[in-house]
């Protein structure tokens, strides 16, 4: 009698947790409607209720975090996302999120690498996450380890266009200006195949790249001191901060030089 019972009770208990389950994922559905629509009030009821129905669940905690970030409240959207990590430390899409919000809106370096390293030992295959921590060793200051992972992305034919860009550019500041040429012109050969199936817009941002890419080349050869094939670069782009470099180049080459290789890369 008393084994029916418990049996009873536990077949009971399943059923509610499935039901509880699924009306979390009901909530969601109705929180991404209404975010659509413009409603984030109405959205962060609807995604409050999903995280108190599913206690396991990081998915709306990281949707509560995203809808703070739109309300500009985002030091309460990072602890959205350190509750998630409490929920399942196990998963790394929290830390990566974490670390996206650290180092672009809080500003926060160092625990942005922190957030990123943590989120590439539970999944040490994600590009997008190494690319990440790069990104913020990068803002840290740190190069010669954001070198590191730069290089290893590349070793593995996962690295960006923008990646391979900053990779070239931080061997020109790193003491391998010659390194760094060569990758810039692999990313200038990247960045120009395929300009011509690109959109009005899209390749308007591509041509702008290749401007950037042409002049971080010239501030490689700078470094080399081969000056004057530095200027013919410079002399021939069509970017708005050429006329300045132009002039630099021609009145104190060495100032430009020690500029480029003390300089930042954002």
């Amino acid at each position: 009698m008393i084994f029916r019972i418990s049996a009873a009770f536990l077949v009971g208990a399943f059923i509610l947790l499935a039901a509880s389950l699924s009306l979390s994922g009901y909530y969601l559905q109705e929180q991404q409607r209404l975010a659509a629509a413009g409603d984030v009030s109405g959205a962060m009821q609807e995604v409050e209720t999903a995280a108190r129905l599913d206690p396991f669940d990081t998915q709306p905690l990281q949707s509560k975090s995203l809808l703070l970030q739109r309300q500009g409240d985002n030091e309460e959207a990072a602890d959205a996302l350190e509750e998630a990590i409490q929920r399942d430390p196990n998963n790394y899409t929290p830390y990566m999120l974490l670390g996206l919000l650290e180092m672009n809106r809080l500003n926060d370096y160092a625990a942005a690498v922190q957030s990123y390293q943590e989120a590439l030992e539970l999944n040490p295959n994600a590009s997008f996450v190494r690319t990440g921590l790069a990104q913020a060793l990068v803002r840290k200051g740190d190069l010669e380890k954001a070198r590191e992972q730069y290089e290893k992305l590349r070793e593995a034919d996962q690295i960006s266009l923008q990646g391979l860009y900053d990779l070239g550019r931080i061997y020109v500041r790193t003491g391998d200006p010659e390194k760094g040429r060569e990758t810039l012109q692999a990313a200038k050969r990247q960045a120009e195949a395929g300009l011509d199936n690109l959109g009005p817009s899209s390749r308007s941002q591509r041509e702008e790249l290749i401007q950037s890419v042409d002049l971080a080349i010239a501030d490689a050869l700078v470094v080399q001191g081969r000056y004057d094939e530095a200027r013919e670069i410079v002399a021939n782009s069509p970017s708005e901060q050429a006329p300045a470099i132009l002039t630099l180049l021609n009145t104190d080459p060495e100032m430009y030089r020690e500029s480029i290789e003390g300089s930042e890369i954002y």
